[in-house]
């Protein structure tokens, strides 16, 4: 599935989802009225945060494709 945040957290919320690609270019972004990868999953400790394995690095050109899973302690 290919979304917005509200896509992308609604399916994570539901346990729809194996695995997640993730693209990260050397750019940042911010502000007040920046958008987060997922609406709606935030978590109030780091301890609570989601962890996934990552399963496949890639470079393409000056941006890195990650492949993640569910990690085992998380299912």
């Amino acid at each position: 599935v290919e979304g917005g945040a509200d896509v992308a957290g609604r399916f994570h919320r539901a346990g729809l989802v194996d695995r997640y690609v993730i693209y990260v270019a050397p750019a940042l972004l911010g502000g007040e009225d920046g958008r987060a990868v997922m609406a709606g999953c935030g978590v109030p400790t780091m301890n609570d945060v989601w962890r996934g394995t990552v399963v496949h690095l890639e470079r393409l050109g000056g941006d890195i494709r990650i492949d993640v899973t569910l990690s085992r302690e998380t299912e």
